[in-house]
């Protein structure tokens, strides 16, 4: 049977928090499989808010950020993800929210089939190996410059049942 992935992003027309990090809290570069143990276990990071503001339960910017329903639904389809505590802050009206930074597998999962446009620097037509993804539910691909994740159907209809918000899925061929 052929398993079907979605790219999964912020969905960016909801008024969402903006700045996030101008504190530089988080050193970004640190958010690897190698270096993460490097950071606290959590961290108070600045935020902005807009007039009217929703919180999504997937921030894909300035790195990847999880609500606490979604990345324990992530762990329970894939026991090794790595992740540090964000505790997401307005300094004017002292609104916080947490999230968890994870830290995902990035996959050298592109397939030649992928189809780039005619200078080459843009991908039009993403498909993934699925020989290369092997039992790996959620990830990020290397290689590819959107923001945003990739999660197998199961673990994609699991978030959806347990009502994740603000997201917006694209279904990515496979061969």
């Amino acid at each position: 049977m052929k398993m079907k992935y979605f790219l999964i992003e912020t969905d960016e027309r909801n008024r969402i928090p903006y700045g996030i990090n101008s504190n530089k809290e988080i050193d970004v570069r640190l958010l690897n499989r190698e270096q993460v143990d490097t950071l606290p276990r959590w961290s108070m990071v600045n935020m902005n808010l807009p007039m009217e503001f929703f919180f999504p339960d997937i921030l894909c910017k300035p790195f990847l950020m999880m609500s606490d329903v979604c990345i324990k639904t992530a762990m329970m389809y894939q026991k090794d993800i790595i992740y540090k505590g964000i505790k997401l802050w307005n300094r004017e009206s002292g609104i916080n929210v947490t999230y968890f930074a994870a830290v995902l597998e990035e996959l050298e999962c592109m397939s030649d089939q992928t189809q780039y446009n005619s200078v080459g620097n843009r991908i039009i037509r993403l498909v993934l190996d699925r020989n290369k993804i092997g039992s790996n539910v959620v990830f990020k691909i290397k290689g590819y410059n959107r923001p945003g994740l990739v999660g197998r159907l199961d673990f994609v209809e699991s978030i959806l049942r347990r009502g994740i918000r603000g997201i917006k899925l694209e279904e990515i061929a496979n061969e």
